[in-house]
């Protein structure tokens, strides 16, 4: 009695037995056995071949089916929310003030940025819109807030040297 081997996904299985092999297989599967130059397919392997056509009325095993493939298509054909005259990109702007002063608004305003992206791309106009205004008004505060910060800096480090440098007066 053979023994035979056969392959599922990338790994090689076996040696099982005729009987058990074609309840593993498909006939496209590849198979070997001894006497065999190289694998084939076990549509290709008449033993094999002849088996598995028995097996496929039993009701051991219900023939194989393949997935269904499924397609997704996005309402505005993956345009970008950019594409719009009235968005702007705001990331730039939220990354520069992320870096020169306020991380935490700067990061918001990336998040909300990008999350308005994604709900453009949705089709989901009037949610990226708001995300776009919520993205827009954090990076004003912190555009603010770095502004503020940057004049008390300073306004303190020219008190700090007056006072306490007279040579700066």
């Amino acid at each position: 009695m053979n023994q035979y081997f056969y392959y599922e996904g990338n790994t090689q299985q076996g040696p099982v037995s005729l009987e058990v092999l074609v309840t593993k297989i498909t006939p496209e599967t590849d198979v070997w056995t001894q006497g065999m130059t190289d694998w084939a397919k076990a549509k290709d392997v008449p033993e094999v071949s002849a088996a598995l056509s028995k097996t496929t009325g039993s009701a051991a095993e219900p023939p194989r089916q393949e997935a269904p493939v499924i397609t997704v298509q996005t309402q505005n054909s993956g345009r970008s929310a950019y594409d719009s005259p009235d968005f702007q990109n705001l990331l730039i702007w939220a990354i520069v003030s992320t870096f020169l002063c306020c991380n935490i608004t700067g990061v918001v305003g990336i998040v909300m940025d990008l999350k308005a992206e994604i709900e453009w791309v949705k089709g989901n106009k009037e949610k990226a819109w708001d995300k776009y205004k919520t993205a827009k008004m954090w990076i004003i505060i912190g555009a603010a807030a770095m502004v503020v910060f940057y004049i008390l800096y300073f306004a303190v480090l020219q008190s700090v040297f007056v006072n306490n440098f007279p040579e700066f007066r």
